[in-house]
């Protein structure tokens, strides 16, 4: 749990240093998540996405 808490936060603070923004409930979904497999590969998308959106297709 702890380790998925970290992956979310460097999610979102990716996505943030990024510029892209972030709907409450998409911040939500991720810091909610606790799928490690998910959140590994959410956080490669981070790197590239456009959008949250591109992260959760």
């Amino acid at each position: 749990m702890v380790e998925a808490k970290g992956e979310a936060k460097a999610i979102l603070a990716v996505l943030k240093t990024r510029g892209i923004a972030i709907s409450s409930e998409s911040e939500d979904r991720i810091s909610q998540c606790t799928d490690l497999g998910l959140l590994d590969l959410w956080i490669r998308k981070a790197v590239t996405a456009t959008s949250v959106d591109e992260l959760f297709d």
